[in-house]
């Protein structure tokens, strides 16, 4: 067989030893670090059958232990909550006393009082319309300056 024939080259005298090693410890003999892991592959593969009594066992005294530590975290929970929710509070009364008012904002409010006569019957409409723009616009400029903190 020539080269390109052969897929694998031979085995070194390293990996035979290796091998025999994993064969020995797969079959009880022996130690090696890859045994564990075949070993959990193969019972994850084929997990062989429990005891019923061992497995009544394994689980009263799991749900025992979950019994247990399920009622101190529900305790911890919610005293954790509780002690957030003072301090919270605490927090809010505490800096309340310094937080500045609002500014009064401009209200919505009839145009009655930007036009002194009564209006014609025809014409002057674009007029108007444009004094109650310009009015309601220094109002909003108003409103957001003193959202803003700008007097």
């Amino acid at each position: 067989m020539s080269e390109i024939e052969r897929p694998t080259p031979d085995p070194t005298p390293e990996e035979v030893r290796e091998a025999q090693a994993l064969r020995e410890a797969l079959e009880g003999h022996g130690e090696h670090e890859l045994a564990e892991l075949a070993g959990a592959l193969k019972f994850a593969h084929d997990p062989p059958e429990i005891d019923p009594a061992l497995n009544e066992t394994l689980v009263r005294a799991a749900i025992a232990r979950a019994h247990r530590s399920g009622s101190r975290v529900v305790y911890v929970a919610f005293g954790a909550a509780t002690a957030l929710a003072l301090a919270a509070a605490v927090a809010l009364l505490v800096t309340r006393g310094g937080v500045e008012r609002a500014p009064e904002l401009a209200l919505s409010r009839s145009t009655q009082s930007l036009f002194d006569a009564p209006f014609p019957r025809q014409g002057g409409t674009s007029a108007r319309v444009d004094r109650i723009a310009e009015a309601r616009a220094r109002d909003y400029r108003a409103n957001l300056f003193a959202r803003m903190g700008v007097r």
